[in-house]
């Protein structure tokens, strides 16, 4: 690869863990974690779960990436989106090729420390994620809404059993990042 091709790479898989980064209230989800993994050659597409397997997993992300606060601010944050990806100007070939290396590698990590370490993904693996893969030290909202509206079904249009039941009749092209059903 070339510098613009690693470049590109780099800001791609950046893209991706600022998606998840920047998810906040119901929008946050444990699904959000495949768009970052399928920047990995060999991460396979979120499996085909039953409704209770899924169910169990918004639980589990319920439990464990949940915050009654937003992180702060940190005061090395980078405010400005378009100074964000600017230190990869000055990166040569080699520095460039080791963060990409870097970022794939901390994404292989995020994905597959449940199996390694036996347990649940959690708030500081993501914000681990976020202080290696990204240079503006942007802080993320790990707020999410009571656990009677994310859990159940206490508000129309939002909660886990209504998101899931959107998608009960959809076909094989199936959004699972948007509300169903889809066409």
């Amino acid at each position: 690869m070339n510098n613009a091709e690693l470049i590109e790479k780099i800001k791609k898989i950046r893209c991706a863990i600022r998606y998840h980064r920047d998810q906040v209230e119901d929008d946050r989800c444990w699904l959000d974690d495949y768009l970052v993994w399928a920047e990995l050659p060999d991460s396979p597409p979120p499996r085909n779960l039953t409704l209770q397997q899924k169910l169990l997993k918004c639980e589990i992300f319920y439990a464990n990436r949940r915050a009654d606060e937003p992180d702060p601010r940190s005061e090395q944050a980078i405010l400005d989106p378009a100074l964000w990806d600017r230190d990869l100007e000055k990166m040569s070939l080699i520095e460039l090729a080791q963060t990409k290396a870097t970022l794939l590698f901390v994404v292989g990590y995020h994905r597959d420390l449940e199996e390694v370490e036996r347990r649940a993904r959690t708030i500081k693996d993501d914000r681990d994620l976020y202080s290696i893969a990204l240079p503006e030290k942007i802080p993320a909202d790990f707020r999410l809404p009571p656990r009677d509206e994310f859990l159940g079904r206490a508000k129309s249009g939002a909660g886990c059993p209504n998101f899931w039941d959107s998608h009960e009749h959809c076909g094989r092209e199936c959004n699972l990042y948007e509300w169903g059903p889809c066409k």
